[in-house]
């Protein structure tokens, strides 16, 4: 079974058109997934029909007898983090986006935009990441890429069409990943998904660039552009997302503690599945490489920001992302460098490759609610990763 046919099966088809929306680009993939998106209109998938209705109506006449005056009162449930466990997952996912993006500002100027974040004890907000989109000039530049990589269109067609609604799949299956087996991992992953699309859309917003059809009618994307803007990369930005949390539930479990080791093959390939991914949108003729590589950027940052939240501890460094004269493809391992090698909180600048920058950062608050599910994730990776090792 795979994710788009278990979310039509157990959350309904209505809600499923907007989870189907995360699991690919936000908006990227249709925005028929707006529909339920306003209050408590996402259960509509579960209200049933009018005949339904109209025999529930009937039953309860036959049967509901003469009205009893109540005996005793229920307590109201108590306000916790474990009350999440009461609620249908719609319902825990608004939640939890809620609280995942609670503190998020923007700070946008004429070419750049900043995503910041402010705890409840801080004056002050801190930067995450500070994007500066390439030039005219840099675009067209990349339009070669972009016309080349057309030649692996028919060979890639159905990764395409399948990662234009659908990215957990994919990430399944280097980190065993089921719906019904891993629930709790898969409702953290689509969790970082449905919080991620907000962010990387008002950068998209800021720093409004052209697709790549706007500079040549050569292109003919293979698929309808989206109607947003091309940089960063929404694929980019979340396969690299939900890629990197995955992995630190899956070290964190292994060794007790999230820390990245590049050689690790379980993070290699997590870390070409999402490369993939990113890569295809530009086979597909509607991103350029760089692109990708602001997508790369903004969705790790915010994936470190948001385990942060999720579990505590770790430092939330300040990047900069500048486009301005980038030049060359997209490859994953130019710009992992800056996020996995040891470095000592200096407060000195980190010079990276691609255009990417560090400077040394703050700490986030952690959130009881989202801390919660994220046990629960390290639960079920306990008992995958543990029946795996004893076989060994």
């Amino acid at each position: 079974m795979n994710i788009a046919t278990y979310l039509r099966l157990s959350i309904g088809v209505s809600e499923e058109a907007k989870m189907a929306r995360m699991s690919g680009e936000s908006g990227e993939s249709g925005e028929s997934g707006e529909s339920g998106e306003s209050g408590e209109s996402g259960e509509a998938g579960r209200s049933g029909s009018f005949t339904a209705a109209r025999a529930l109506v009937s039953s309860r006449e036959g049967v509901v007898g003469m009205w009893q005056a109540l005996t005793a009162t229920p307590v109201n449930y108590k306000a916790e983090p474990a009350a999440l466990d009461r609620w249908s997952t719609p319902v825990r996912l608004r939640t939890l986006t809620a609280e995942l993006l609670s503190g998020i500002y923007y700070d946008g100027a004429k070419e750049s935009v900043s995503v910041e974040y402010r705890d409840r004890t801080a004056v002050h907000p801190h930067t995450l990441i500070h994007m500066i989109r390439p030039t005219e000039a840099d675009f067209v530049n990349q339009l070669v890429y972009v016309n080349n990589y057309a030649a692996l269109r028919m060979e890639r067609s159905g990764e395409i069409m399948t990662e234009a609604t659908d990215i957990l799949s994919f990430l399944g299956s280097i980190g065993f990943l089921h719906p019904d087996r891993t629930r709790r991992t898969f409702e953290l992953l689509t969790l970082v998904l449905r919080a991620i699309g907000p962010i990387e859309m008002r950068v998209k917003h800021a720093l409004a660039c052209r697709r790549p059809v706007e500079y040549s009618p050569q292109i003919q994307p293979m698929i309808p552009t989206p109607g947003h803007g091309s940089l960063p990369s929404g694929h980019a930005t979340e396969s690299f997302a939900a890629a990197f949390v995955f992995y630190a539930l899956i070290t964190k479990v292994k060794t007790g503690r999230f820390e990245v080791n590049p050689a690790d093959q379980t993070f290699i390939q997590l870390m070409r599945i999402a490369e993939r991914i990113a890569i295809n949108r530009t086979v597909a003729g509607v991103h350029f490489p760089v692109d990708s590589v602001a997508g790369m950027t903004l969705g790790l940052t915010i994936a470190e920001f948001f385990i942060a939240r999720f579990c505590g501890g770790g430092r939330l460094r300040t990047r900069t992302f500048d486009g301005r004269g980038f030049e060359g493809d997209f490859r994953y391992d130019d710009i992992i460098p800056i996020f996995v090698e040891k470095r000592r909180d200096t407060g000195r600048r980190n010079e990276g490759g691609r255009n990417v920058v560090e400077d040394a950062g703050s700490r986030a608050q952690q959130s009881p609610e989202l801390n919660y599910l994220w046990s629960q994730a390290i639960t079920e990776c306990e008992l995958m990763i543990g029946s795996v090792e004893t076989t060994r």
